[in-house]
């Protein structure tokens, strides 16, 4: 079973980066990464997005057997708080589900930004 360290290491390998030039593509520092890799630490979601969309592959492949997942949340005076949940391993049956609740609010949130930009349309024009 390939840790999430191991994978990030087989990835950089094969794009033939350096880690201090990965780690600048994704805005981190090389020591962080290196952790990372080592599986000293895990990297937060916001930083697995960056990964996978920069190696073009589903974040799904990334989170495979890793059981630890760290979430960043603002918190109401900015500043940035830490949760670690251990989860059970995401099947594929509750990513699929989750990924389909994301999509239909993204959708609705579009939807009503269509709206907003008819309403102020009309606005407009009666001005």
């Amino acid at each position: 079973m390939a840790t999430l360290g191991t994978k990030l290491l087989k990835l950089r390998e094969e794009h033939r980066l350096s880690q201090t030039e990965f780690a600048e593509t994704i805005g981190v520092s090389q020591n962080a990464y290196s952790r990372w890799e080592a599986d000293k630490c895990k990297p937060h979601v916001e930083h697995l997005f960056k990964i996978a969309q920069y190696y073009q592959i589903d974040m799904k492949i990334l989170l495979d057997n890793n059981r630890t997942i760290i979430f960043s949340q603002n918190g109401i005076t900015g500043i940035n708080k830490i949760i670690t949940n251990n989860v059970p391993a995401i099947n594929d049956t509750v990513l699929s589900e989750l990924m389909d609740r994301i999509l239909k609010t993204q959708e609705y949130v579009l939807s009503l930004l269509n709206l907003e930009l008819k309403m102020i349309t009309e606005l407009l024009k009666n001005y």
